[in-house]
């Protein structure tokens, strides 16, 4: 097995690693380092009228601290920057980009427009917070302690004080459209939304009923509801088209004579609680030609957003004084998706703009959980139409003489106060409302509703744990109320390529959910578990009752388009260094990329630099954002992707594979013909050497060596550095080296002949031969996904029904990975994966604003899961390998590795959900279940 590389000896010894550990003499800079604290805003229901300054200063005198200095809304408008204020107008309204009169900028300014958070980064004297928690000012202190103590006090008196720091105009206060609160009451009900609540909406509506056929396929962006004047005519005639057709839905219900099933189910919002906290340190200052550079250090899931992100709060400054933007990357002690469009690089770069030298940014726990990306909160409210394949026929006897007649899914997710990701998680969460099975047809509805908390975005699963909760909550109990077995009836409904999904689109690639139902019926644990039941119930007076819950889930991975650079290049000596856009962020992506060359190398890589971005956008290398066209071989769609979407294993080892193939093909290769004659098919890498059939074997370093003495006269490759893209299918086109022209699946392509790999300018840019399509632009522009990982779990229980306590006593992951790259990660992500599922399930709960975003949230408050939660007997893991000869996708590169790390916690609440109604015949459809909620559950 091969080993775990990078940094793990750094982490064994304490040396530094992650962003927190660092400081500025660390990356050379000089002077000395500032310390950003941000003062945040404690009410969104009322204007903010600015700071006390005679408070603060009795404040800081109190506490003895030397006073910082302090920068607001107006300063930012003094040094240009572009920060519009998103307001909601008092008594309602379409919310509207207005600038506050400090500003100086008329509202028509078309430099006016919204940042890429869509938020004004400091709230202006005069308008309304977006959320709480949104800053107000950047306090710069010299010394730490002095920050410390100011937050401290800040955040245990500060608020509550009689006389806080922060001026509102008590006046002015409004109720907040806060219809999210009302929903996340267990006790809610359906309300129709105001558009001014509403980040967005997704609607996929698919029928096969006659006359009233609908798709989704050919026009994504429908949405029933949109009929108005205002709405252009060709989208109105489709919107009434799918209206239509949502309604002939929901009358062949009673038409055909189905039995309907309605039931509610709400997920909390909860903290991806990552052990680092953000962190990073940023310096305004110059390069070596004096032009201005603002250089960042931290740990990031997004280089590329934060980077861009960054870039554009100086838009409006003169050109030759906009500052580049470097941005240096640490692994990261986890993410989760919690620091995937984070606005904390931001806030960093700003407190950067207003200081004479290096600063840090750091947040506490307090601050993470105050202010840090969390998982929405959702409702949904669905609607399973069920009944007998054939009305007219014999009773209905076994789960084939049963079908899923329509899935009609309202569903309800809370954004927070800040437009982040909302409007994906929405969309993904509606894709995989119903789940892997095979409605006839569906009508869903997804819709982001803006609230006063916690921003709300990407977060391990995406959406898919909602969704999975609660189909798989509602499938085991139709299967139970027909009385068919649970895993019996799902097999018999699951979706198969070939079929569509919700959208209307064929499900072209590999799926393998119903090989998972097929050994899930098999296990003991299953098999057995009406004879555990009885066992329990048989002692005890029934005190404590057991049950055994299933789930599945096909999960969606990657993006809905996918881009990944990788390098990889060979020293004179042998050693490999591979160079990526990922980021190592805890999940094993470092040392998978360096096991990652080696069966076209013959060894791993010794090095592996990832968080790349400069490096790749070099002009020798640089390719171009934009849509592929004949005559123009630099363009790609997408230049790289955040680290998230279960990524690795399908993407990035590609990509660093494809860089290999090209340095043995064009470097090492042409060695061992030298040596050999020729390189037969049979040859292979054992122990560092180059063997075949009959041939003397050639060590991996003679062949570097070779290969870099003939680097420039042959033109032998020592590096390249490739591109992919991904959307339905991998972007290919053919290239030609040393005279020999390969179909490769890459959209660009440089390599390098011998010198200095660190030296990027060595490279040479490879021109494509042709625009590379194959399948990619056609009908790929309106699939949303079209990779799954299939995952279920069979999770045991035991219920103690006096004092309402779930115990988590056995549990079976099965897992469609593919070939398994790296054991020991791998089985590391079903661990992590189970134990966040069950975090959720039973423990984590963030409440909604006003309570959830009061500053004092922390661990005290915020219960996780511990190691004694877990199964004492661990995680049992059964892997489907994929059959020799066949692989994931349907054409293309022979790719047999699935991403995983969130298919395998999404199935886990739903299971336990399942063991409980199996134990008790109680169904949860609240989470997390407290054992208040299990005891109201139980009441007669």
């Amino acid at each position: 097995m091969p080993p775990f590389l990078g940094d793990r000896e750094d982490k064994v010894r304490g040396k530094k690693v992650y962003g927190r550990d660092f400081n500025t003499r660390d990356l050379g800079w000089e002077g000395e380092c500032r310390h950003a604290y941000l003062l945040r805003v404690t009410h969104a229901d009322r204007k903010y009228l600015g700071l006390d300054d005679a408070r603060l200063g009795e404040v800081f005198a109190m506490l003895g601290v030397q006073p910082p200095d302090i920068f607001q809304a107006a300063d930012l408008h003094a040094r240009g920057f572009t920060a519009p204020y998103r307001q909601t107008p008092p008594g309602g309204g379409r919310p509207r980009l207005v600038v506050h009169p400090a500003q100086g900028l008329a509202l028509d300014d078309p430099s006016v427009v919204p940042d890429f958070s869509g938020v004004y980064w400091l709230t202006p004297p005069g308008g309304y917070a977006d959320h709480i928690g949104q800053p107000v000012a950047i306090l710069l202190f010299k010394e730490s302690r002095d920050l410390r103590r100011f937050a401290t006090w800040n955040r245990e008196r500060g608020p509550r004080d009689g006389r806080p720091v922060l001026r509102f105009d008590a006046s002015s206060r409004v109720e907040w459209q806060q219809d999210i609160q009302r929903l996340v009451n267990p006790l809610l009900d359906a309300k129709v939304f105001r558009e001014e609540a509403l980040y967005g909406a997704t609607h996929f509506i698919r029928s096969q009923v006659p006359d009233h056929a609908f798709s989704a396929q050919g026009h994504k962006d429908h949405d029933p509801d949109a009929l108005g004047p205002d709405v252009d005519p060709a989208k109105r005639a489709i919107n009434l088209k799918a209206n239509k057709a949502r309604e002939a839905i929901r009358r062949s219900v009673a038409e055909e004579g189905m039995t309907v099933m309605r039931r509610t189910f709400f997920s909390q919002s909860i903290d991806p609680m990552f052990m680092e906290l953000e962190t990073g340190l940023a310096f305004l200052t110059r390069d070596e030609e004096g032009r201005p550079v603002m250089r960042i250090a931290a740990g990031t899931q997004s280089p590329r957003k934060d980077q861009d992100g960054v870039e554009t709060l100086t838009t409006l400054w003169p050109q030759d004084e906009a500052p580049r933007v470097e941005l240096k990357t640490f692994p990261i002690g986890g993410g989760f998706g919690g620091r995937d469009l984070s606005t904390f690089p931001i806030y960093l770069a700003l407190a950067a703009f207003f200081c004479d030298g290096p600063v840090r940014l750091a947040f506490d726990r307090y601050e993470q959980f105050l202010c840090g990306i969390k998982r929405h909160a959702a409702v949904l409210q669905n609607v399973l139409a069920y009944g007998p394949r054939d009305p007219q026929g014999p009773p209905p006897r076994g789960p084939g003489d049963y079908v899923l007649h329509s899935l009609d899914a309202t569903l309800y997710m809370d954004g927070g106060g800040v437009l982040n990701l909302t409007k994906p998680v929405v969309q993904l969460c509606a894709l995989h409302a119903a789940g892997p099975y095979r409605f006839t047809h569906n009508a869903i509805s997804g819709y982001g509703i803006s609230t006063n908390g916690a921003p709300s975005g990407s977060m391990r699963g995406f959406g898919i744990p909602q969704a999975a909760f609660a189909i798989e909550s509602m499938i085991d109990e139709v299967a139970s109320t027909v009385g068919v077995d649970p895993i019996a009836f799902r097999r018999e409904k699951l979706l198969q390529a070939k079929d569509v999904d919700v959208t209307g689109f064929e499900l072209r690639h590999r799926l393998d959910t119903e090989r998972i139902c097929e050994l899930a019926a098999q296990e003991p644990l299953w098999t057995g578990r009406e004879a555990r039941r009885a066992e329990y119930a048989a002692r005890g007076n029934g005190l404590v009752k057991y049950g055994v819950g299933f789930a599945c889930a096909m999960q969606a991975i990657g993006t809905s388009e996918d881009a990944v650079f990788a390098e990889v290049s060979i020293s004179a000596t042998g050693e490999v260094t591979v160079r990526s856009t990922a980021i190592e962020m805890g999940q094993g992506s470092e040392t998978s990329l360096a096991i990652a060359p080696r069966p076209l190398l013959g060894r791993e890589a010794s090095r592996v630099v990832m968080g790349v971005l400069g490096r790749f956008d070099h002009e020798t290398i640089r390719l171009n954002r934009a849509p592929y066209a004949p005559g123009q071989p630099r363009n790609t769609p997408k230049l790289d992707n955040t680290m998230s979407a279960s990524v690795t294993a399908f993407f990035h080892l590609h990509a660093v594979e494809e860089a290999a193939r090209v340095v043995f093909e064009h470097g090492l290769k042409p060695c061992a013909e030298a040596l050999w004659g020729d390189v037969p098919e049979s040859a292979r890498w054992e122990d560092g050497k180059l063997v075949a059939p009959g041939r003397e074997p050639i060590a991996l370093e003679e062949l570097a060596c070779r290969a870099h003495a003939r680097a420039k006269e042959d033109g032998l490759c020592t590096g390249a550095i490739v591109h992919t893209y991904y959307r339905n299918a991998y972007a290919c086109s053919e290239y030609t080296l040393r005279g020999t022209t390969r179909l490769r699946y890459i959209d660009g392509l440089a390599v390098r002949h011998g010198g200095d790999d660190e030296d990027v300018t060595g490279y040479e840019h490879v021109t494509r031969v042709d625009v590379p399509y194959d399948g990619v632009a056609n009908d790929a522009r309106h699939h949303i996904r079209s990779v799954y990982a299939s995952a279920g779990h069979l999770v045991a229980v035991t219920v103690n029904t006096r004092s309402g306590v779930i115990d988590v006593v056995d549990a079976v992951t099965l897992l469609d990975a593919g070939d398994v790259h790296h054991q020991r990660i791998l089985e590391g992500q079903v661990e992590g994966g189970f134990a966040m599922g069950l975090g959720m399930t039973l423990f984590e709960n963030i409440p909604p604003a006003p309570v959830g975003v009061d500053g004092l949230l922390n661990l005290h408050r915020y219960p996780v899961p511990r190691a004694t939660h877990m199964p004492s007997s661990g995680i049992q893991l059964r892997l489907l390998p994929i059959p020799e000869g066949e692989q994931i996708l349907r054409s293309g590169p022979p790719i047999r590795k699935k991403g995983i790390a969130e298919a395998v916690m999404t199935t886990v609440m739903p299971a336990i959900a399942n063991a409980v109604a199996h134990a008790t015949g109680a169904r949860l459809g609240v989470l997390p279940f407290t054992p208040a909620r299990v005891l109201e559950a139980l009441k007669p």
